[in-house]
């Protein structure tokens, strides 16, 4: 049987400004495992390499599972590189052979610069460390190295299920579903592709969130996979889940904190998912990067529907049109659908924010990414967010319509006190202009206000300004069926530049949150409660309450 090791903890540290030459590091401090290397002195705010080591105590086959990390990364096992992390925030697995039992070392060389992948003028902070768990499995000689399970019927809890060994061999493979039902099957070249039904089954959705198990045993090695039986798919303009009208409500969300970075532990990921769910919300959009697997298995627990999308925020001409950007998209793209496949939680996949999708030379860029993820998963919808409007020429080459317009803030006229009256005109122009035969959802809106500053004509900036705005926007959304849902910019400030020269950004933070860094409620948390509370949204939220007034004293 396999044997976890979690390798959470105090590891070994060292900095390099170059990139460093392992035989000459000199370890002389250590930080903890999750955990930034620059939000803290004496790294604070610095670019270069942070090199982490640790002993490991183990021997033959492994599998080392790394929960993300930024900007990109090297894994070498007793000086030997056994991979790449060349993405930041995506979870990878290595499988390679750790030799004989004993003490082994383990450094993990992390990497802050800007690269072709995550360039300096993305617009949240490009943090340095290791994001989520490490974890090392010892496996048998044969192995099981993935399981993918999917619902084809919800209506009969039949399932596809698809298991890959690490041997092209035929074997018999056993299998029992919730410690009940067991069957058998051989596979056939070391795969494994056949559908089953579960009995006594149990729909997942928001407001029930159920989960089923899985056992599956090959010869000496055996794993659990948990998954949810439902059927996100659109019908016209409306969202449907498991065959009924399904409506979004929710923020996009970034992995941020002034004292983690983007190494949030699993406390505060849980807090900010219980909050935003007694809010009466059914929806994170997971901006700008994947997720880790750890956040999405709290979501596939509290029934919070996620959007999941690659890293490649408002890439221009020339990288955009460039083969080596789009082969790397790609590869992020497989790399996304995979490691999240077995997640209920996920019901739309994304890329490229915010990109060129007014010329017609991105036509084929989406085509190809959107047939990437297609290709791995037959059932989840895929968009893009678009911030080009009634001039974007791809709306058709996707399944949900996203947009994220920003009235009211970014059309501002500096000598008006008050943008909102702009909000109404300019959505239902944006909603004139769509194809009226596919769902439309705004994926971002906004404004920003510093936390604590009040003003008694609602100044842009202050809290009752922003308040004010997204109450209008939700209004709107909210209570519009040709509005399948509403993502708002976004749910707590969070860190964009080390300082505020850079876009019109006070403090370095995205201001836009309806909470500050710390998690402490603007007024438009409130506003928006109340919102969701008088909303058509909730006869299709999928059965998750909104918390009362009084439920909070």
């Amino acid at each position: 049987m396999r044997t976890q090791k979690i390798l959470d903890g105090t590891w070994h540290f060292a900095f390099s400004e170059s990139e460093p030459d392992l035989e000459k590091i000199h370890f002389a401090n250590v930080l903890s495992v999750p955990g930034c290397f620059d939000v803290t002195a004496p790294y604070y705010g610095r670019r270069g390499y942070g090199i982490y080591r640790r002993r490991v105590e183990t021997g033959g086959p492994v599998k080392l599972s790394i929960d993300g990390v930024g900007i990109s990364g090297k894994v070498f096992w007793d000086g030997e590189k056994i991979g790449d992390l060349k993405y930041a925030y995506m979870p990878e697995d290595f499988f390679f052979q750790a030799g004989k039992r004993g003490s082994h070392e383990l450094v993990i060389v992390t990497c802050n610069f800007y690269n072709k992948i995550f360039f300096p003028f993305y617009d949240f902070y490009g943090y340095g460390g290791i994001f989520g768990s490490v974890i090392l499995e010892e496996l048998p000689n044969l192995f099981i190295r993935q399981v993918r399970i999917n619902t084809m019927d919800y209506r009969t809890g039949r399932m596809r299920l698809r298991v890959d060994a690490s041997e092209a061999c035929a074997r018999e493979i056993r299998l029992c579903l919730d410690d009940g039902k067991v069957f058998e099957e051989i596979l056939e070249q070391g795969r494994l592709d056949t559908e089953f039904l579960v009995p006594d089954f149990r729909l997942w959705t928001p407001g029930t969130p159920n989960l089923h198990h899985l056992r599956v045993t090959l010869g000496n090695d055996e794993i659990i996979e948990e998954f949810g039986i439902r059927e996100i798919h659109t019908e016209g303009t409306k969202l449907l889940l498991n065959g009924k009208e399904l409506r979004l409500m929710g923020y996009n969300r970034h992995e941020s904190h002034p004292y983690f970075g983007a190494a949030t532990p699993l406390s505060l990921m849980t807090a900010d998912l219980q909050f935003i769910r007694a809010q009466g919300c059914n929806f994170i959009r997971g901006s700008h990067y994947p997720q880790r697997r750890s956040f999405l298995t709290l979501c596939d627990r509290l029934g919070m529907l996620v959007w999941e999308e690659t890293l490649g925020w408002d890439v221009k001409p020339p990288e955009l049109l460039s083969a080596e950007f789009l082969e790397q998209q790609l590869d992020q793209a497989r790399k996304l659908t995979r490691a999240g496949f077995n997640h209920p939680c996920i019901i739309i996949r994304g890329f490229l924010n915010e990109t060129e999708s007014q010329i017609p030379e991105v036509r084929p860029i989406i085509k190809a990414l959107y047939d990437a993820v297609r290709e791995e998963d037959a059932q989840c919808l895929i968009t893009f967010a678009s911030n080009k409007y009634e001039q974007d020429c791809c709306m058709d080459l996707v399944d949900i319509i996203a947009m994220n317009p920003y009235p009211g803030w970014c059309d501002a006229d500096w000598e008006t006190v008050s943008g909102v009256p702009n909000v109404r005109p300019r959505f239902q122009r944006l909603v004139d202009s769509l194809p009226p035969d596919k769902p439309y959802m705004i994926s971002e809106t906004g404004g920003s206000a510093v936390y604590g500053f009040h003003d008694p004509y609602r100044a842009r900036w202050s809290e009752e300004y922003q308040a004010r705005l997204l109450s209008e926007a939700a209004s709107v959304a909210l209570n519009d069926p040709r509005y399948c849902g509403l993502s708002i910019w976004q749910f707590c400030d969070a860190k964009s530049y080390i300082n505020g020269y850079v876009a019109g950004r006070p403090r370095g933070f995205n201001d836009k949150g309806v909470c500050d860094e710390y998690r402490r409620p603007k007024m438009a948390w409130d506003a928006l409660r109340k919102c969701i509370l008088n909303s058509e949204y909730l006869r299709h939220n999928g059965g998750i309450p909104v918390m009362e007034e009084t439920d909070l004293k």
